[in-house]
């Protein structure tokens, strides 16, 4: 599965974890996607959803699909009722706890995931700044901020430096 030369680097930077990361590895894959809260109620997509989806524990829009189904391709994709996000990184959002009328920058916010379900949250009230340094990646996530309807978001290709530097006042809230 794996070349010899990688397995052995794993081992070493893992230790006695390796053969439970190993072992992951070769586990089903999980595919979720989340529901946006700024163009659909949880409970009325749910009654309607064209796929069933079970719900992942540690956020209320988060939800997993079977393999064989393609959200992607769903006209209800496209119109942005939903994104597509691995489970897991539906997490660091929702420990962030982002509130309506808050200041919220994501720095390295492409492909959009974390951004459009902070701006969920925030529920078209405040500011959130959306940020990716790689030019491409900032089309693709302005693509996406738009799609999702957010209103309350700005996209910026920027360095961290040059942020700080225009934001110098504002009050840093670390997770």
């Amino acid at each position: 599965m794996f070349p010899e030369k990688f397995i052995i680097r794993m081992q070493e930077m893992l230790g006695e974890e390796y053969e439970a990361f190993y072992e992951a590895l070769r586990e089903e894959r999980h595919q979720g996607l989340r529901i946006n809260t700024l163009k659909a109620e949880t409970e009325g997509f749910l009654k309607k959803a064209p796929f069933s989806l079970s719900p992942v524990p540690w956020t209320e829009t988060g939800f997993y699909y079977e393999g064989t189904v393609q959200p992607g391709r769903h006209p209800l994709h496209e119109a942005g009722v939903y994104y597509i996000q691995e489970p897991s990184a539906m997490a660091p959002a929702a420990f962030a706890d982002a509130r309506p009328g808050e200041r919220i920058l994501d720095l390295c916010a492409a492909p959009g995931g974390k951004s459009t379900q902070l701006a969920a949250a925030m529920k078209g009230q405040g500011i959130l700044v959306c940020n990716e340094i790689h030019p491409a990646r900032a089309r693709i996530l302005s693509e996406n901020i738009e799609r999702m309807g957010i209103r309350n978001a700005v996209v910026t290709n920027e360095t961290p430096e040059r942020l700080a530097e225009r934001f110098a006042g504002f009050l840093i809230k670390s997770w």
